[in-house]
């Protein structure tokens, strides 16, 4: 019996948690969405930002799907 594995739950846990961005907000990670006509470096052009894009108003909260 091998004693020496590791539980890495927590860091497996820690990596599928999406993180709440603002659309204002960038990261390394940034790529531009295909169908945006603006390429800004801000999460709410990001591919991986996902935000309500359905509601009346603007969403100033989303959250980053970028997976490793």
């Amino acid at each position: 019996m091998d004693s020496f594995l590791t539980d890495h739950t927590h860091e497996v846990e820690r990596r599928l948690v999406a993180i709440s961005v603002k659309t204002r907000d960038s990261c390394s990670f940034f790529k531009a969405r295909e169908d945006s006509l603006m390429k800004l470096r801000e999460c709410w052009y990001c591919t991986f930002g996902d935000f309500d894009k359905e509601c009346e108003d603007l969403p100033k909260q989303g959250y980053c799907k970028f997976k490793k």
